[in-house]
This record gives structure tokens, sequence and C-alpha cells, in this order.
């Protein structure tokens, strides 16, 4: 553990980082970002990027002080670590990357990895790993994009240290919305487990649609009344049930609120999550899965205030209690993750991949996505078998096109 009196306090964690914290003390929950780059950096000038990186966004230089009431993000001039590995594939490091705990009394919450030998004909493939209490996935794009613009020479101002979640979300003025149309559906939830952390790599295993595939599905998915995350859902049901032989289905999906509520695009976390529940997937088509899905998402955009708030007021005493919480709050039969669209400024990167991650809940399955480039990309992370899971969803995606 540092010691951290000499250190500035930069602020107390918020309600749901404190839930978050609690859980990551038992149980290590990074994820990683994986961008593939159009030609070789030096480690020399992407530590300097990095350390630009921090002056932009504060929680890429803090570590937690545990030794209060309450924990604190205590300010650090140390550097988020860099390494450098030779690999055949980026699939091997990024499934290291959840062997390796970051060590929340250390900082900086975040570390990078470059990988040379991955894709040699396309250039340098870079890691970026951050500890679940600092940010999410769509705050880790945040990160991505903005150490991709100081790599092509832009000057970044440095932004103040972002608020706590809940206490954002508080100011926000209360919005009158209709009644809802019915209950939600539900269906009884698996009972999640623990598995307790060993170190074993899980398995990461990857598919992607190509900009003419991505493109119909966006627009189909709009013809149908449907988006393309409920796509993905629909899609994950049917592959999921075809696998399996069952009918009904739980996928838990992050809400971001950044979205949702108009916040803005800092690298800190900004989510809740819901969980679609999708019934006799055999029996029915993918668009009326979809469409399904579509309206059990849009309540929940519509209700994320609530959620969020109500998450965070739980107020777990102790690891266990969090653990509670965590597990009651993410168990499905799959997790979909979906960054969204990149931005325009990542004309150096050639892909990027993500989020990885493993929370330590037994059987889970954490599918991120990211659509650069035109190309939506799929990325599973699991422990056990996942019967080749991105492609059949990709598979039945591309097959939309007829």
């Amino acid at each position: 553990m540092r010691h951290f009196s000499a250190h500035r306090t930069v602020r107390p964690l918020g309600a749901f980082e404190h839930i978050i914290d609690l859980y990551i003390s038992r149980n290590p929950v990074q994820f990683t970002l994986v961008v593939e780059l159009a030609s070789p950096i030096p480690a020399p000038r992407l530590e300097s990027a990095l350390a630009r990186l921090q002056q932009t966004h504060p929680l890429l230089a803090v570590g937690i002080d545990r030794t209060g009431d309450r924990p604190t993000f205590r300010e650090s001039t140390e550097p988020v670590p860099l390494r450098q590995v030779r690999a055949d594939d980026w699939r091997e490091v990024a499934a290291q990357e959840q062997t390796l705990p970051v060590d929340a009394g250390g900082s900086p919450l975040a570390r990078a990895t470059l990988v040379s030998g991955a894709t040699d004909d396309r250039g340098t493939v870079l890691l970026l790993t951050f500890s679940h209490q600092i940010t999410d996935g769509r705050g880790a794009l945040r990160a991505a994009h903005d150490l991709l613009a100081i790599l092509d020479g832009q000057i970044l101002a440095a932004r103040p240290a972002p608020v706590d979640q809940e206490s954002l979300l508080a100011r926000l003025p209360q919005v009158e919305r209709p009644a809802a149309a019915g209950p939600a559906p539900t269906a009884a939830p698996t009972v999640a487990t623990i598995r307790p952390f060993d170190g074993a790599a899980p398995t990461v295993e990857i598919a992607e649609l190509d900009p003419a595939t991505t493109a119909h599905l966006r627009s189909t998915a709009r013809a149908n009344g449907s988006t393309v995350q409920a796509a993905l859902c629909a899609a994950a049901a049917q592959a999921l049930s075809a696998t399996t032989g069952a009918e009904s289905f739980r996928i838990n999906v992050p809400i971001d609120l950044r979205s949702a509520l108009g916040l803005d695009d800092d690298v800190v976390n900004r989510f809740t999550a819901t969980t679609v529940v999708l019934r006799e997937v055999a029996d029915r088509t993918l668009w009326s899965l979809a469409q399904d899905a579509t309206a059990q998402l849009r309540a929940a955009r519509d209700t994320a205030r609530e959620a969020a708030l109500m998450l965070a007021s739980l107020d777990p005493a102790d690891a266990v209690q969090a653990e509670a919480a965590m597990l009651a709050a993410t168990g499905a039969d799959l997790e979909i993750t979906n960054l969204g669209v990149t931005g325009p400024d990542t004309s150096s990167a050639v892909a990027i991949w993500g989020p990885t991650m493993t929370t330590q809940v037994r059987d889970e399955r954490i599918l991120g996505v990211v659509t650069h480039a035109g190309s939506l990309r799929l990325v599973l992370t699991a422990h056990g078998e996942v019967s080749g899971l991105p492609a059949d969803i990709a598979g039945r995606l591309s097959a939309l096109r007829g």
C-alpha cells in the first residue's frame, strides 16, 4: 500500500465508485481497449503522449487511498506504465492483461502495452488497460481518442477532475416522463456466483463486419424500428439458443449516461445497466426479437438517471455486500458492452477493439463492440467454452444482406 500523505486529494470516491472499489478489492476488474495503429510508434514518443494524456484527464493520474473513513482519489506524478512485448496475436496479450490486477493503492490506475509482431504489415498494436474505479468503456474510448490526437500533434487542454456520477445526476432537473405502457419483461435470473480469481487467462475471440455490411445493418435496423444494439441482442440470443437449446435469455446491457442524459464525454464512470429479456427465441425472427429489445432498451434509457441513483444508494458496508449488489445487477447469460461509433479523430488507427474484460463472475461472457472506420467489431472475453459465439453473431447479422 502506498503512503499518500504528501499527495493532494483530488476528491473522495462517489457512492457508485465506492461500490466498484469495494468489489475490486476482492475481485480484480480491469478492461482493455485494443488499437491497431497504421504505423509503428517509438516507445519514448508514446510515453510522452501518455504523460500529456494524464495532464488532460486527471483520473489517469491518481491512486486510491483507502486509509480513511472513505476512500479518496489522490494525485500522483507517476507515469502510466508502458511495457513492450512481441506477440503473433494481440488476443494473447489482451487475455494476459486480465491475469494482472491493477494495484489500486498504486498510481495510476491505467497502463499501456505496445505489441510488435502482431500485425507487422499494418503497424503496431496498442493496448490501453483501465481499472474500473476511474472510468467505464466510453470514458476509455475518449482517452484513446485523445491519445491518438496527441500523437497526431494536437494540443489538448487540461480538464478539471470530473465529479462523481451521483453528485452530477442529482444536479440534473427532474424530467416528467409518460407512464410506461406495461411492466418490463422479467425472467428468473440464474443466481450469479463469484469465480475466485486465480490468474488464469480467459479466452478472447473476435469477429467483424465489413463497412458495407455494417452500413446495411444500420439502415435495415432503422427500417425495422430497431437499433444496432437491439439487433446485437437478438442475434446473440439466437446464437445462444442454437448452442444451448434454451428458449429464454437475459442479456446485460450497460447504459451510457453521456448519450442518455447529454453529459460531457469525460474519462470517468458514467453508466448504469439494464437486463434485456428475450423469450421464445427459436420461434421468432431476428427483427421480432430486436424490436422487443429496442422497446426494453428505450425504457431503460428513459429511467437511466433513477436507476443509477438507486444503485448508488445501496451504500454497502464491505466487499461482501458490494459483491451481492454487483451480482444482482449483472447476472445474465451474456453482457454486451457496445461503445458505439468512434469519432473522426482516430485517423491513425486502423481498427479499435474492445473492451476485453472479466469481472470474476462464474461462467460470464462479455461481448465488447466498437464500430470504427465503418466496421463493427466484436470481441468476446470468457472463461470456459465460448463455441465461436462472436463469429455466429456476426454471421447472423451478415446474413441480413441476403
